[in-house]
């Protein structure tokens, strides 16, 4: 079940929406609780039935890892308990991961087909796995309130969250869900959630998704001989990137409105960075707060300067390279991107001052050249930097017709892209308001002008669910 879908947005949301507040109504909070999470365990298992075993061992194996440290033992067994948890925490994630691709890589080497052997990755895994290990971890340095199980469940597959994200916290989700004021349906917070889902519903479906079919017919015919193209493609997927990401949470805070929970904003503009450190403070905020809260402090953090400090941004960025994938491309993407934060943090240091608008574009630039690392191989990545810099390419003109820009390909045969959608995108990501700005904007107008656009937006983008798409970051 996809957010982008009338299942989801007229059936599924409206029922758990009633029943949930119709429970708690007549008192029934616990009993509302378990109907939130076997409605979540059902969203879930919607995609696949197995995935839900796996959710259910992961948070009794957490719960009972949790529990063990607020038993009367030495501090050396607690610390013993923590590193298995969490070594067994990395060793679900990786061994679901990267199990498919290791027998790939086994049955090239070999005369045996190991690649008949293949086990199903659960979706969500990285996010909900993230949010566990900074559970116990927490839990280990007694920081965690006592929770009951039903609490704990509750935070881990909390449905709005439970797939890509955003990376939450136990301190700021599970208070949400005892605060008896969140029991009573909120009329303030049904508004503002419609808002919110509206938002992240336009970007999936009108604006990602527009970019798909050109994306995909440049990488399937591999035609990045043309200077324009590989331009394009860049600029394609690095705005597709961002609004199906984007869309997912802004429509993951919208549904989590409804119930009175609010998550953590995950993106801030991220294309209006004057560096690419500030991009990293902007893009995904909840996994770098996890990277920087469970990686960068407990190495050292900044605190001894100079080469330490290095060394630790640069371990920081080779674990969200192994997390972005199973692709090498994705490991150096995460090198490269250390490699520009430190030289960053030292150019910060000079105090040499640059135009914002300048700095903006140089920014731009550099992560539209650090997108050929995105779900390519290295001899794809490799020549499409060439390309971009104008070697070994051709200049043929793009062709505009009918409001599309047509890239021709191998086969003569053209795929395109809208050009409304095209500038509206760029103009949006680099002047707009974000959505956490927009929403401010409407609660503060409290305007029935406002709710009357937010309605036809609504409707307009519910009428343009063709099909349900599924997100790109499904795959994590």
């Amino acid at each position: 079940m996809l957010f982008n879908s009338i299942e989801y947005i007229f059936i599924f949301l409206p029922i758990v929406f009633i029943g949930y507040f119709l429970l708690n109504k007549f008192k029934f909070y616990t009993a509302a609780k378990v109907f939130l999470i076997l409605a979540s365990l059902y969203f879930y298992g919607s995609y696949k039935t197995e995935y839900i075993w796996i959710l259910v061992f992961t948070i009794l194996l957490n719960y009972f890892i949790s529990f063990c440290f607020k038993s009367d033992i030495s501090q050396a067994k607690k610390k013993y308990i923590l590193i298995f948890g969490v070594l067994t925490n990395i060793l679900i994630l990786v061994g679901f991961r990267y199990f498919n691709y290791l027998i790939d890589a086994l049955s090239d080497l070999s005369l045996t087909p190991l690649n008949t052997f293949k086990i199903i990755m659960p979706i969500g895994i990285s996010f909900f796995t993230l949010q566990q290990i900074s559970y116990i971890v927490d839990c280990y340095k007694d920081t965690v309130k006592k929770y009951n199980f039903l609490d704990y469940t509750l935070f881990v597959c909390f449905f709005p969250q439970l797939l890509i994200g955003p990376v939450v916290r136990h301190q700021e989700m599970i208070p949400q869900f005892n605060n008896i004021k969140n029991k009573v349906i909120n009329q303030d917070n049904i508004f503002i959630g419609i808002f919110i889902f509206t938002i992240g519903l336009l970007k999936k479906v009108v604006l990602a998704d527009e970019f798909t079919p050109f994306l995909n017919g440049i990488t399937a015919n591999g035609y990045y001989e043309n200077f324009l193209t590989v331009w394009l493609l860049a600029l394609a997927k690095i705005l597709q990137g961002y609004f199906d990401f984007s869309g997912y949470c802004d429509m993951a805070m919208g549904s989590a409105f409804l119930f009175n929970i609010s998550l953590p904003w995950n993106f801030n503009s991220p294309y209006k960075a004057t560096s690419i450190l500030d991009y990293w403070k902007r893009w995904n905020k909840t996994l770098m707060r996890f990277l920087a809260d469970y990686v960068y402090k407990p190495l050292g953090g900044s605190k001894k300067g100079g080469f330490k400090t290095y060394f630790n941004i640069m371990v920081m960025f080779f674990i969200y390279g192994l997390w972005e994938g199973v692709n090498p491309c994705h490991l150096a993407f995460g090198v490269l991107n250390g490699i520009l934060v430190c030289i960053n943090k030292w150019w910060e240091s000079l105090k040499i001052i640059i135009p914002k608008p300048i700095s903006i574009a140089m920014t731009f630039v550099t992560l539209l050249f650090l997108s050929t690392f995105i779900s390519n191989d290295f001899g794809t990545a490799f020549t499409l930097l060439k390309r971009m810099c104008g070697i070994d390419v051709v200049f043929k003109p793009l062709l505009i017709q009918d409001w599309n820009i047509i890239a021709t390909v191998k086969d003569v045969t053209g795929v395109s892209i809208n050009v409304f959608i095209l500038v509206f995108s760029l103009i949006s990501v680099l002047f707009f308001k974000n959505s956490s700005e927009l929403s401010r904007i409407y609660i503060k107008a409290n305007n029935v002008l406002y709710t009357c656009i937010l309605a036809i937006v609504f409707v307009f983008t519910v009428l343009s669910i063709t099909k349900s798409s599924e997100f790109l970051y499904f795959i994590f």
